[in-house]
């Protein structure tokens, strides 16, 4: 029982801390223009990341959302991009890719 007790506040413990969430309503918020600082705080650390693009996807492997930013040789996001290939009616440009 007390192992049961243990997992079941894991696991409520990473639902609760949001690890891993990617949304829409997230992405929303960042912005054209934002510092790479800005886009960290409203989509976490990216999980593939080069100086001129950050590429976020779900830790749900079922989940094939995908967040990219783009930044210009500014530092400051210069376009980004929402893409889940269940729901294209979701799909998503805006800014430019460098």
């Amino acid at each position: 029982m007390a192992r049961v007790l243990t997992i079941a506040a894991v696991a409520a413990l990473v639902l609760a801390a949001g690890c891993g969430q990617l949304t829409r309503k997230d992405y929303d918020t960042v912005t054209v223009g934002q510092t790479a600082d800005q886009v960290q705080k409203a989509l976490g650390a990216p999980r593939y990341e080069t100086p001129a693009e950050w590429t976020y996807t779900p830790d749900d492997p079922r989940d094939w959302s995908r967040v990219t930013v783009w930044f210009g040789p500014d530092g400051k996001v210069a376009g980004k991009a929402w893409q889940n290939p269940e729901k294209p009616w979701e799909n998503s440009r805006e800014g430019q890719a460098p």
